[in-house]
């Protein structure tokens, strides 16, 4: 079995022969390319020490960064694609799920250095040169035509518990299923993904929840959504995810992830409204978003607040808002971007707003003006795929907000204070003002009133409105 090797590498490959140590790429890049999938990142690798390979790459005009010395990590440029080398090498771990090896030896074979990557499909060899792909373990290529994921070794996933997160993603990502041993192995490494950092694991996870775009970007084309494009309707469940998100579950890792999540284990909802149990649901709803990042987010932790709500409460009815405040907590403990944990907190808070749908149109426009138009394009996607997460309603279309938002759209409602014609300064003038929050009041009441008659947002409307606006708070 051969694959194609890039042009780029012939040059350094007949370098390394030379040395009388065969370059090979190794791992994702192999893999990909037996399953004619795009190549995202390439490895290469050979019995050379990291020293070696530098000055080779050097002799040969090749940009070279030294990437890790412990791991004998080079970065390298070639005709614009980025490698990373390694020299064959085996590794002792300490004890817990740390992803970083305690011990490093580079006197490795290729079987050694096949034994500490993480599943067999990742553990093929291809010659530079030649194409042709090695199979160290003896099973990776048949693991590969079975479409299945099995660890290396008996040690792969309690060595490195990342691994464990990296499984899930491959499945989602390939559609390959779990091997039992590996399935088995998983479930008893779980808790050590503690050991792993939070910044890691949140990394991960994301991946995780973007599973079914990574080699079919056209999925991804409800997503980015822009002002001028019609807002899409849902796509449908996402099996890739829901999977995912599912196997997350079985082999235990929501406690070291999101641990508020599991209190919705089990716990019950209104059968008219529900088929899932809480924690299910949150999967279904994820897994029915548009594959972007903060609502496939929002959509895993939008009823994270039913469990405390109804332990305090009794009932459900405000679990929006402990929702927004655990959803909060756990992002933070995850290390998420403040900037993506502040749009995820507030889909959460917004969730639940008009569920009965009797929200007049005037305080519906008031209202999505305020989220402004990213942030009223995703509601109406969470709150959609919130109803199809239920598994009562597999067709649901939020139909007056869509129609309300597309008229807003077409119509030039300003979704912020910067869109009217008048700018505070002029606000000041016309209505005789020094700088100060009367100014701030008056430019959000135009705000306000324009979100509701956006034939009024023109300059010489506004200034009327702002002289009256000035007159009525100073007789106050």
């Amino acid at each position: 079995m051969r694959i194609t090797p890039p042009e780029e590498l012939k040059a350094l490959s007949l370098a390394c022969a030379g040395e009388g140590a065969p370059l090979y790429i190794v791992g994702g890049a192999v893999r990909n390319a037996l399953l004619n999938l795009p190549r995202t990142d390439t490895d290469i690798t050979a019995a050379l020490p990291q020293e070696r390979m530098q000055a080779l790459a050097e002799a040969l005009r090749l940009p070279c960064t030294v990437m890790s010395a412990t791991l004998g990590t080079l970065q390298l440029r070639l005709s614009g694609q980025v490698y990373e080398y390694t020299p064959f090498r085996s590794e002792r771990y300490a004890a817990g799920g740390a992803h970083r090896p305690a011990e490093v030896r580079f006197d490795a074979t290729m079987a050694e250095d096949a034994a500490r990557r993480d599943f067999t499909v990742n553990a093929l060899y291809a010659d530079c040169r030649t194409g042709e792909v090695l199979d160290p373990l003896g099973c990776g290529l048949r693991d590969l035509a079975a479409r299945r994921l099995r660890v290396c070794t008996g040690e792969t996933l309690r060595s490195d518990a990342l691994r464990i997160l990296r499984l899930v993603r491959f499945s989602g990502e390939l559609g390959f299923a779990v091997e039992e041993d590996t399935r088995r192995s998983a479930r008893e490494n779980a808790a050590l993904l503690k050991d792993i950092a939070p910044e890691r694991r949140f990394s991960e996870l994301m991946k995780i929840l973007l599973c079914d775009v990574k080699y079919r970007p056209g999925d991804g084309a409800l997503w980015p959504w822009a002002p001028g494009r019609e807002l899409p309707l849902p796509a449908g469940e996402s099996p890739a995810v829901l999977d995912s998100l599912l196997l997350l579950e079985d082999i235990g890792a929501w406690e070291a992830l999101v641990p508020a999540l599991t209190e919705g284990r089990g716990m019950a909802q209104r059968k008219d409204h529900h088929r899932y149990a809480v924690l299910e649901h949150a999967f279904h709803v994820a897994a029915n978003t548009p594959p972007e990042p903060a609502l496939r987010l929002a959509g895993l932790l939008h009823d994270v607040g039913k469990p405390a709500c109804r332990r305090e409460t009794g009932n459900n009815y405000d679990h929006d808002a402990y929702g927004e405040a655990i959803a909060g907590a756990a992002l933070a403990a995850l290390r998420c971007p403040k900037a993506l944990s502040a749009e995820v907190c507030a889909l959460v808070r917004a969730h639940m707003y008009d569920v009965q749908q009797t929200a007049r149109t005037a305080t519906l426009r008031s209202r999505f003006a305020r989220w402004g138009r990213e942030r009223t394009a995703r509601l109406i996607c969470l709150r959609e795929s919130d109803i199809r997460g239920c598994g009562t309603n597999d067709a649901y279309v939020n139909t007056r907000w869509r129609t309300l938002f597309a008229g807003m759209l077409a119509d030039g409602t300003p979704f912020s204070e910067a869109e009217l014609a008048v700018t505070g300064r002029e606000i000041m003038e016309a209505a005789g003002l020094g700088p100060g929050e009367a100014v701030g009041r008056i430019k959000r009441q135009l705000f306000l009133h324009c979100a509701k008659r956006p034939q009024d947002n023109r300059r010489d409307r506004l200034l009327r409105l702002c002289r009256a606006l000035a007159a009525e708070q100073g007789g106050r």
